[in-house]
Order: C-alpha cells, then structure tokens, then sequence
C-alpha cells in the first residue's frame, strides 16, 4: 500500500521574492486583502538588510489558503512575490505530532513521490530522492523544479507526473492538499535535466486542462 500523506495548510504563509525596500507594514497591507493579518515580518541579516523573504500570519487557515490562490504571483514593489504555506508552522507542526524543534526559515514545497507531501519528503516513482528533510531555501534556482497552478482537483501526482514526462525525465511530482485532503490545485514537478524544465513551461503555461487553465513557471526557490 503506498504511504498517502498530506501537506497540511496552516494559518501562516511564506512569502518570497521580496523587494529589498518591502516593509512588514507593505506586506501587512497587501495581504489584509485576502483576511485578517494578526503578525508580519521580513526577515533580515545583522546589517538590518531584507533577505528577500517574510511571514505572515491569519486568523484562519482559510484565510492564508484564500491568500496563496490569489497573491502567487502577483505584484508587490515592483517585484512578483512568491506566496507558499509556511512549513513550519506551529499549527502544522502540532497537527503531524512535531514537538519541540526550533523555528527555522521555512521551506518552499518539494516534488515528493509515491503521493508523499509532508514537507516535501519522499521519492517520486522512478524517483531518486529518499526520505528525509529537505534543504533550507537558499533563494537560488536549480532550474529543475516548475511550479504548476491550474491542475484538475481530480488530479493526483501519478497523473502529473505522467503529464509531464511528456517532456523529459520527471524525478517527482507532487499535488498540495488541505486538512480536508482534497487539492488546492497547485503543485510541482522537478525535472532530471533544466532543459525538460524550460521545455515544460514553454509546452504548458497557460494551456487549457479539463476546463482549467494552467500556469506553469519555473520554481525560483528550489
């Protein structure tokens, strides 16, 4: 039987691809048009200079999915930010039975799979990666990994997977979903070589798939 774990959607987002001068009160009120915003944050180094990256809280798990959905992509001082779940969010954490571990910075969704999601961990079919944690962002690209939105909530990550290595070499693939474990209709696929990536993106962004229509992008954080 193969292990079925789930990405769980807490009420924090992380937030990529800041713009140097991005504040948290421009990220608080950017992000107040999906909810209620209780705590933001950019981090950065000991010069007080932004790392490109921040955090921000809701009321509700709701809330932060409704703010993944809308804000992924879109603009914020002049730079399009990158808007995730935050994987080390308390709440998550609690709910997969983690006690104790220091917060980190949080990591961007890895393709897992086998359907494994829990952090980004496990081997794809055919897949190379083994169980474990994955690597800190470190806000470079590999050029391997292409984020999609837009897939079918019928779709697990057999079928993206199959999907895509129509392309190229597929290493994992791998469909978020909530609590409820239904998809929230986004995921990602990394590729063997960088030029199945870029073939990907040039095939399918912005292509029709059962009635939806997809965006598919190169992943700036893994």
């Amino acid at each position: 039987m193969e292990d079925q774990s789930t990405i769980r959607l807490g009420k924090r987002c992380f937030v990529g691809n800041l713009a140097w001068k991005t504040s948290w009160q421009d990220l608080k009120d950017k992000f107040r048009e999906c909810g209620n915003v209780v705590y933001t944050n950019v981090m950065r180094d000991d010069d007080g200079r932004s790392k490109g990256w921040g955090i921000v809280e809701f009321e509700s798990p709701e809330e932060a999915l409704h703010a993944i959905q809308t804000l992924n992509g879109a603009e914020l001082g002049g730079r399009r930010i990158l808007v995730r779940e935050d994987r080390e969010d308390r709440d998550v954490k609690q709910a997969d039975g983690a006690t104790g571990a220091p917060e980190r910075a949080p990591r961007p969704a890895r393709g897992a799979g086998r359907g494994a999601a829990n952090g980004g961990r496990g081997a794809g079919r055919g897949g190379r990666g083994a169980p474990g944690a994955a690597p800190e962002a470190t806000g470079e690209s590999s050029g391997l990994q292409i984020v999609v939105q837009g897939i079918p909530w019928a779709y697990t990550w057999r079928e993206l997977k199959d999907m895509f290595a129509e392309v190229g070499g597929v290493d994992r693939a791998d469909v978020v979903t909530g609590y409820d474990g239904r998809s929230r209709g986004y995921g990602t696929v990394k590729f063997t070589t960088k030029e199945a990536a870029e073939a990907a993106v040039a095939r399918y962004h912005e292509s029709e798939l059962e009635g939806r229509r997809l965006a598919v992008f190169i992943d700036r954080y893994q």
